[in-house]
């Protein structure tokens, strides 16, 4: 059964004051999620260019005793996990640290420092970097599951620079446990479930099949992780896909995926800073258990300012309101210079 990605173009026609008021005609796009059917647009946006970001100016405005997340404050100021959660109060692996998040968004909460320095921008990551922030996010999933089996959906993201919701600079995710998988999570469940009862097979095999026999939107493999951009972005700039072929939970993921993942990760960001974008949002999507019928994907959206000028933030009532996301570029065209990249 083919899966539909379905797109409905729409023509708009004015008379263009950049050309003596000639008639133009300039194309959009309505197109829906191939997996939820929720609806996207495709919109150009005119002007738009992008500064470079002042780095210096940032760290020196946010570091040291500004900080929380710097070594000098760290262990006086964050707090540390009940020993029957785990014995020596904080998680640590390499120069990764996972700790109790003093604003918990559920009852098993963290936060997931990932270097002692005041790291910026994303290119400066090392891969091993990245990937002891995700062993030890997920080596806190783990300790939670002794402790509390029932609590099935391991979340995990991350909001790097304010352009992107970080009310802290220093580079951390966001780690909790939850019953509550949230909107587009349990969408997405509930699709791949229904999808595997119609037709007998996952998704997102299906999925990873067309997508690369078309080539349009994949974009490369690395280990047993697809990367790809998404049918229907939810930045306004572009997002990334990873999907990880036959895993269906954050716990099953061993070091090598890790470090895979990783890799694809410093890609992305290098391909966005050429792109003149340093912020974004990352997060995991997760099954409660193991379900052959879902596959873990994780998802990458560029952020950045609609006006920098101005400082105009790039989600407006279309987004906000309506829950509808827009792109100003079309996947495919992300996904073309993306690839250049993943070679």
């Amino acid at each position: 059964m083919a899966i539909d990605f379905h797109r409905e173009k729409k023509q708009t026609v004015y008379l263009d004051p950049r050309s003596n008021f000639q008639e133009r005609t300039i194309e959009s796009e309505i197109r829906l999620d191939p997996l939820t059917g929720f609806s996207g647009r495709v919109a150009h946006f005119h002007g738009l260019t992008l500064p470079d970001m002042d780095f210096d100016a940032l760290r020196q405005a946010t570091e040291g005793q500004f900080c929380p997340f710097c070594p000098e404050n760290l262990a006086q100021v964050t707090p540390k996990f009940p020993k029957r959660l785990w014995p020596q109060g904080r998680i640590e692996l390499g120069n990764a640290i996972v700790f109790p998040n003093l604003s918990p968004y559920d009852a098993f909460s963290a936060v997931t420092v990932l270097t002692r320095d005041h790291r910026m921008p994303a290119t400066e990551f090392s891969v091993e970097e990245l990937a002891d922030g995700l062993e030890a996010s997920v080596t806190y999933f783990r300790a939670v599951q002794q402790i509390e089996p029932q609590v099935g959906y391991c979340l995990l993201n991350w909001n790097y620079l304010p352009v992107a919701g970080a009310s802290q600079v220093h580079p951390h995710m966001q780690v909790f446990a939850t019953n509550t998988a949230g909107n587009v999570l349990y969408a997405e469940l509930e699709a791949s479930t229904r999808y595997a009862k119609q037709t007998g097979r996952s998704f997102w095999a299906e999925y990873l099949e067309q997508e690369e026999a078309a080539r349009e939107r994949f974009v490369g493999r690395l280990g047993n992780i697809t990367w790809l951009v998404p049918f229907v972005p939810f930045s306004i700039f572009m997002d990334a896909e990873a999907v990880f072929e036959g895993k269906s939970t954050l716990t099953q993921l061993q070091r090598t995926d890790l470090i895979d993942f990783a890799e694809g990760l410093k890609r992305f960001f290098a391909y966005m800073a050429s792109q003149h974008l340093y912020g974004f949002n990352l997060a995991f999507y997760p099954a409660e258990k193991e379900d052959e019928s879902f596959w873990l994907h994780a998802r990458i959206s560029a952020r950045g300012w609609l006006n920098p000028a101005v400082n105009t933030p790039d989600v407006g009532t279309i987004r906000h309101l309506y829950n509808e996301p827009y792109t100003m570029i079309y996947p495919e065209q992300t996904a073309e210079a993306l690839r250049s990249f993943f070679t």
